[in-house]
């Protein structure tokens, strides 16, 4: 079937199954608004009115119930879009064939190859190879666990449905699948009963990684092994080069829900994982495995370590006789159950309490008895399920994914500063300015350890920053360095941030090969960068302490908060300038340098497809090196279908090798094309800095012509909206709900304002058109703001305007932000020479100019249930929950329609 014919099959499937659990006339009354919507998009003059007014007119379980059905259809229409995108891969592929398509590993190979790379320059390359996916949650992860799973299979259904030919009874019984997962889908609560806590989201990290990233990752692995057999056939695949980390469960930065126990139980349930899924892979090679030891003796090495392990314990000593004839099976199946054995006990418990623990077992226990395996076995046989499980050992290892750690930077020196009072070494260390904080950290990390209390610290907020570094420790001494990451500062101002972590790290006997990230985040932390790191890396404590961490530095910037700093253009050219600046002083210093990327979902956080994103970075800075967040809902929309998850993966490691081959064509980007961006970005961020931060009344606006306040409210995520609670000023706001709650009214307004402004400018215009031509950067900003103008949708804007109570306030704040749109289109067409935004894209363009006049009714609801929300006397009412219930399907639906949430 192709897209059309899927979509209209899930809309009969839907229907169907409104009609019948609901009512026709709850069919029909949805239908009857989806109708007046089109209508009003195709330009009818009375529409708009007469949507407004049905939708007024709706109680609120008939609210609910078409709000659903709008959401629901989303959910159907991402999958059939995206089985489509499936079926175009596959066909791209046959056609193609022997030749790879544009942007897969096999590409990158043959590229590298003809361009003249040789094996050894490509042998450095695969040397510092090293990618890092790290996910995340965020207040706007809006879809439950539970969905997930049915859409999952919703997908897997469709793909049997689409690949095979089946028969007539076979298609029905399809159909009937089909059916019944649609039903089950409207018959569940979309919306959490309470708020998600943080090992739900962990669970929900946990998920993906079973479901797509276990299988996924390992067939990055074959798909590089395979093209350096064609073109390189005497290198070999590098160790641990695409790993995952998460944040979830580790990030403590404004989340006083993420604890010393959370983390610990987060580690537990992804050793979990790691332990349950190697057993399993283990117990299913052995049964595949039944090889004779006539036909195939076993080496030495194995027989040695087969004497090692006798006599077998009692346990399972009934193997050694059960497989007598067949050692290798025998092998695996002990190797099961030594990992059974690990995966006993209450490791939490180990961890917080400092119980005694022995199961300590190393990758290197099974990676080391399976390279054995292979290197003795026909290659058919090693080369498949036995490869795979190697790839996963050498992936996922005991831990699954490597648990990041975060803190806010004054949290740090908050509990630093008690500690260093309660020992008189420094009574007023936390307000000290950061240099002379420099000096004392500089002086205590030259001393020895004092004597320190269990439980340091008089304040809970102490005592728990403590309990973290003592939990740090105690994972190390027990399981080892892999199942931590970096320790990432957010706000760092200065050295004595990062110096702060190291100090209590030492003291806490955590620090060797801690690697301390200090992530800059807003305009100013960004032009400061290269002097903060300069004066770290001029000081001999902390080279000491790099010295003793191979992998060099890890510098992570910030998309979000430098784009709610300064606007869209002032931020991505802080963030370009930062990442030349910071290479540049790494490569002075002798220091190997990782880049993180603090990227989001929408444009306005750095999103936009990936591989674009990486080929677009300054030259030079990557060398293979790279780490990126997978954020939010990004998880769900680039990994939730397993195909499209192997295409987004292999189009990163496209980009990676690409962007960091020896002989790369960098653009060059002249002293003219600077001064541009330079003059554009202060002209973009004063005109953006002016209506957000310089508008008296802004903060109101927004708060009443976005749902902000309730998005604070509701149960979809276990961070607070606000790193400090209860206050929505801008500065103190997430950009993530920031970017959400324009989104969610559809101004779309952090991905694009300033923008009109900064390429208005007709004398500049030449240079900008050069630099759209010439310079990926430039090309990469602009396409990337097509794409949030084109969702932005003013008209719809209007309706959430028109909830702001003072009209005066809100028809001069409209005017200038409809102003600067319009400029805005006008010049982004102007420079690229498109005659329609995302003109280059057909396949979005219509997508999204479909999709409108189903989201249009989410707004139009939403609209209504704002209104009637705040008109309520209680906002813990009965009535104001049962708003809430529809204005949360509204919120779900949209961030569906529209493919983005913050």
């Amino acid at each position: 079937m192709d897209l059309s014919s899927t979509i209209h099959l899930f809309g009969e499937l839907l229907g169907a199954a409104i009609s019948e659990l609901e009512s026709p006339a709850l069919f029909e009354a949805e239908e009857h608004i989806r109708a007046l919507a089109k209508a009003r998009r195709a330009g009818e003059a009375a529409a708009a009115n007469q949507l407004a007014a049905e939708v007024a007119a709706l109680a609120p379980d008939a609210a609910r119930a078409i709000a659903a059905a709008f959401t629901l259809y989303f959910d159907l229409v991402n999958l059939a879009e995206e089985d489509s995108r499936v079926q175009a891969l596959r066909l791209r592929e046959r056609e193609q064939y022997p030749e790879p398509i544009s942007g897969s590993i096999a590409e990158a190979i043959t590229s590298l190859k003809q361009r003249g790379v040789t094996a050894n320059q490509l042998s450095a390359l695969l040397h510092d190879l090293k990618i890092e996916l790290v996910l995340t949650a965020h207040p706007t992860e809006a879809k439950r666990r539970t969905i997930l799973s049915k859409l999952q299979r919703i997908t897997e259904t469709l793909r049997v449905l689409q690949v095979t030919d089946p028969l007539p009874r076979e298609r029905e019984a399809i159909l009937a699948s089909l059916r019944t997962e649609v039903t089950a889908l409207w018959l569940t609560d979309r919306a959490r009963t309470a708020r998600l806590t943080v090992t739900d989201e962990v669970r929900t990290g946990l998920y993906f990684i079973e479901a797509i990233f276990w299988d996924a990752l390992p067939r990055i692995y074959a798909d590089l092994d395979a093209a350096l057999k064609t073109h390189y056939p005497d290198l070999s695949v590098p160790p641990h080069w695409l790993t995952l980390a998460s944040w979830i469960g580790g990030d403590r930065d404004g989340n006083p829900n993420v604890t010393a126990a959370v983390t610990a139980e987060t580690l537990r349930l992804h050793r979990g994982l790691a332990v349950e899924r190697h057993r399993a892979a283990l117990h299913d090679l052995a049964r595949r495995f039944s090889v004779s030891a006539r036909r195939v003796p076993l080496p030495p090495g194995l027989q040695q370590w087969l004497e090692s392990r006798r006599p077998l314990p009692q346990h399972v000593a009934y193997l050694e006789t059960r497989y007598a004839a067949e050692p290798y099976r025998l092998i695996l199946s002990l190797l099961a159950t030594d990992l059974e054995a690990a995966s006993k006990g209450d490791m939490t418990a180990h961890l917080l309490e400092s119980t005694p623990h022995t199961a300590r077992v190393k990758t290197s226990d099974f990676s080391l008895p399976l390279e054995s395996i292979a290197d003795h076995m026909p290659r058919n046989l090693a080369s498949t399920r036995l490869q795979t499980t190697r790839y996963q050992l050498d992936i996922f290892g005991l831990h699954t994914a490597r648990l990041d750690l975060r803190e806010d930077a004054s949290r740090l020196t908050s509990a630093l500063g008690e500690i260093l009072r309660a020992l008189n070494l420094d009574v007023n260390f936390a307000e000290k300015a950061p240099h002379a904080r420099t000096v004392t950290l500089t002086r205590l990390l030259s001393q020895p350890r004092p004597n320190l209390a269990a439980h340091a610290g008089v304040t809970p907020e102490t005592a728990e920053t403590w309990a973290l570094f003592q939990l740090i420790a105690r994972v190390q001494s027990v399981y080892g360095h892999e199942l931590l990451g970096p320790f990432i500062v957010s706000m760092t101002h200065s050295p004595a941030d990062v110096l702060t972590v190291l100090l209590l790290a030492r003291w806490a006997g955590c620090d060797e090969c801690l690697h301390i990230v200090p992530l800059f985040e807003t305009l100013d932390d960004l032009e400061a960068a290269p002097r903060i790191l300069a004066d770290l890396f001029s000081l001999d404590v902390y080279r000491l302490h790099l010295a003793r961490c191979a992998a060099g530095q890890i510098v992570m910037i910030g998309y979000s908060d430098s784009n709610k700093d300064g606007g869209y253009l002032a931020a991505n050219w802080a963030l370009y300038q930062a990442q030349e600046n910071i290479a540049r002083l790494c490569h002075k210093f002798g220091i190997r340098l990782t880049l993180f990327h603090g990227r989001g979902g929408t444009v306005a956080r750095g999103g936009g497809p990936a591989n674009r994103a990486i080929r677009a970075q300054p030259p030079g800075t990557l060398q293979g090196r790279f780490r990126l967040t997978e954020q939010g809902e990004t998880i769900a929309s680039n990994y939730a279908n397993p195909e499209l998850a192997h295409r987004h993966l292999e189009q990163i490691v496209n980009a990676v090798l690409l962007a960091s081959a020896p002989n790369e064509q960098s653009p060059n980007v002249s002293a003219r094309w600077r001064e541009t961006m330079t003059r554009m970005s202060a002209s973009a961020r004063t005109a953006y800095r002016a209506l957000v931060y310089e508008t008296p009344g802004f903060v109101d606006y927004w708060r009443a012509a976005t749902p902000i306040d309730e998005i604070g409210r509701l149960q979809i995520g276990s961070r607070p909206t606000s790193r400090r609670a209860g206050d929505l000023q801008i500065t103190h706001i997430r950009a993530i709900p920031w970017v959400f709650s324009w989104m969610q009214s559809r101004f779309n307004l952090p991905g694009w304002y300033g923008l009109g402004t900064a390429l208005n400018d007709r004398s500049m215009q030449p240079a900008q058109r050069e630099m759209y031509a010439g310079w990926p950067f430039f090309r990469a900003l602009l396409d990337n703001a097509e794409m949030s103008l084109l969702k932005a949708d003013l008209g719809i804007a209007t309706l959430y305007s028109d909830l702001v109570p003072d009209r005066a306030l809100a028809a001069g704040i409209f005017d200038r932000i409809r102003a600067e749109y319009d400029r805005a289109i006008e010049a982004v067409l102007a420079v690229t020479g498109h005659t329609e935004l995302m003109e280059a894209d057909p396949v979005i363009q219509r997508s999204v100019q479909l999709r409108n006049p189903y989201v249009d009714p989410l707004n139009y609801i939403q609209v209504e249930m704002l209104r009637r929300l705040r008109a309520l006397p209680k906002p813990d009412s009965p009535a104001a929950e049962s708003v809430r219930d529809v204005l949360v399907l509204t919120i779900n639906g949209i961030s569906a329609g529209l493919r983005n949430t913050g």
